[in-house]
């Protein structure tokens, strides 16, 4: 494993947007191999997850990798908000600013693979075979990195809208199954700048080989103390992850399998196989990997772990696999102030713009919060539209989870989320309340996965037992939950509302609307979405706003890219109002 840093050199100073990060590390250009070797590798592996908390003052809605969170959430129907004036994650709301020469693109594609570039750093330098100590860097590298790429395929794929305008472009431009260019600890300069997207086959072998590593490092090891580092728990989950969403693609298009197929035993692909040949095999690797996940030592949060108002959502626990963690000397806290995820996402920050004052809190989908009976003890973590400002309502439900005192409480509307809380309850001091944990995955997630997963491969029937155990189990305080949805796809709808319901505000439900084709739905009689979002998607196609655009500037300088449609509102698709439907 012993490979030149100077690939990870050439790549950091071909590409715009890695130049700077290589800086961090490295003093001048001429800091190549032995240079690096010198260094300490764990240091340079901590730089990864260090890296998820880099900002820019100068953009309002940038903090860091915790702001993809708010933007995959905005995307979805689950997280409308109260009022849009300080609401700086309109742009995929209002179907608006979204190509490819907006700034936001060019925010999310540069963290990402400057990200990358910090793992290709840490796995250019290590050399195991030589020094074993270095097993646990390049575990990070691994494991950080395939996440990366498996976020960015979901993100930046483009996948069918149902909008001709917009999927006849793709077609003939000949986007439809690539994801992203791909950029390792040895891609070259003259690699780098003529590095076409890849098929997602191809995109599959390369995360699964990361992975695959990574496993086999894990070899006899214990958990990380630390929940920034990944161990066997996050790489299961990592793998349940991948093998849900490959097995989906594959049942959903089976066109897609035999196109897999069909590339597997591809000289010009230098990446390990899939493996599979069937839908089924994905689902069975993904209930087998999510069982590992939970079997590696983690929990469901408790009813009171879930309300606490001092830790509740703000630091690690048993139910976190892993984390992200902003300390008190990182800018986010020491620096920003309503710049902030607890400023975006908790209602009790004095000092945050979901606070009363600014009405920027965030809400649940109001349909979905009347799915949840009065047995599910998740229920007050938003408030009823009967129990605002009841002072009996906020004594008997809310209280017990929220650090605001009744005066304030009471001015919070029907539906606000108050899940996320400032660091210790701190709601007064930014400094002290910006340093929070924000979980990456959870065990529950391993549980819903498993029930999914199983669903698909063994018949409903198991998986409904699956499911209703975990529910019954850890989540409804009577025992009553029953997965009622007709046939497999009822099936696997109950699992995807109680991923919705469970992960609102984590950043993760994004993915399972696009996984599974779910028309993202904001318009309807008694919505709750801001006149100016209430867009409605496609049924059985994924909302157009929901995929990334590649920016110019990465065309400009790697011509071999090909960019997405942009999918900016404008006749393609209008605003759903009441007027429309009658009432």
């Amino acid at each position: 494993m012993n490979r030149y840093i100077k690939h990870a050199l050439i790549i950091a100073m071909a590409t715009p947007f890695l130049s700077s990060c290589l800086q961090e590390f490295m003093p001048t250009d001429e800091a190549i191999q032995e240079q690096v070797n010198k260094t300490d590798k764990t240091s340079l592996a901590k730089a990864i997850p260090a890296y998820l908390n880099t900002y820019d003052d100068d953009e309002y809605y940038d903090i860091g990798f915790a702001g993809f969170f708010l933007w995959r959430d905005a995307s979805t129907a689950d997280f409308p908000i109260v009022d849009p004036a300080y609401d700086y994650f309109t742009y995929v709301e209002n179907c608006n600013y979204l190509g490819s020469n907006w700034a936001l693109q060019y925010t999310i594609w540069r963290r990402y693979y400057a990200l990358v570039q910090k793992t290709n750093l840490v796995l250019g330098a290590v050399d195991i075979d030589t020094y074993p100590e270095d097993a646990d860097p390049a575990v990070q590298a691994y494991a950080y990195r395939a996440n990366a790429y498996m976020e960015m395929a979901q993100w930046y794929e483009y996948k069918l809208t149902g909008y001709a305008a917009f999927d006849d472009k793709a077609r003939a431009d000949g986007i439809l199954g690539l994801t992203v260019p791909i950029v390792d600890e040895n891609t070259t300069e003259v690699e780098s700048r003529n590095n076409p997207r890849v098929p997602f086959y191809t995109l599959y072998r390369f995360v699964l080989g990361d992975l695959t590593n990574a496993t086999e490092l894990l070899q006899g090891t214990s958990e990380p103390v630390s929940k920034i580092n990944a161990g066997r728990g996050v790489v299961n989950g990592l793998l349940a992850r991948f093998w849900l969403t490959v097995g989906t693609r594959f049942e959903l298009h089976p066109d897609d399998l035999a196109t897999a197929l069909a590339h597997e035993n591809d000289a010009d692909i230098k990446y390990g196989k899939l493996g599979v040949t069937t839908a089924r095999e994905c689902f069975e690797k993904a209930a087998t990997y999510a069982r590992a996940a939970i079997n590696a030592g983690y929990t469901p949060l408790s009813e009171g772990q879930w309300f606490d108002p001092i830790t509740g959502f703000n630091s690690v626990n048993g139910a976190w696999l892993w984390a992200n963690i902003i300390s008190t000397d990182n800018g986010l806290a020491s620096s920003m102030v309503w710049q902030s995820w607890v400023s975006f996402m908790s209602p009790e920050a004095e000092y945050g713009v979901a606070y009363p004052d600014y009405m920027a809190t965030r809400m649940i989908n109001s349909r979905l919060f009347d799915e949840m009976p009065t047995s599910d003890w998740r229920k007050p973590t938003w408030i009823d539209p009967d129990d605002v400002a009841s002072q009996s309502a906020y004594n008997n439900k809310y209280a017990r989870g929220t650090s605001l005192p009744f005066e304030t409480w009471k001015r919070l509307k029907a539906y606000s989320g108050i899940k996320f809380h400032p660091a210790n309850g701190n709601y007064a001091t930014s400094t002290v309340g910006n340093a929070v944990s924000i979980p990456l995955m959870r065990v529950e997630e391993m549980y819903l996965i498993e029930a999914e997963a199983v669903g698909r491969s063994q018949g409903e029937g198991a998986g409904r037992q699956l499911l209703e155990a975990f529910v019954n189990g850890y989540r409804y305080s009577d025992g009553s939950y029953k997965s009622n949805g007709a046939g497999l796809e009822g099936f696997v709808d109950d699992v995807f509302t109680q991923k919705r319901i469970e992960f609102w505000g984590e950043g993760l439900i994004l993915w399972d609307y696009r996984r599974l084709e779910k028309a993202v739905v904001r318009g309807y009689p008694g919505t709750n979405f801001d006149a100016s979002h209430r867009y409605n998607s496609l049924p059985n196609a994924v909302a157009p706003w929901s995929t990334l655009c590649i920016p110019q500037s990465e065309q400009d300088y790697n011509p071999a890219v090909i960019l997405n449609p942009d999918p900016s509102h404008s006749t393609v698709y209008t605003l759903w109002t009441e007027e429309e439907s009658g009432i």
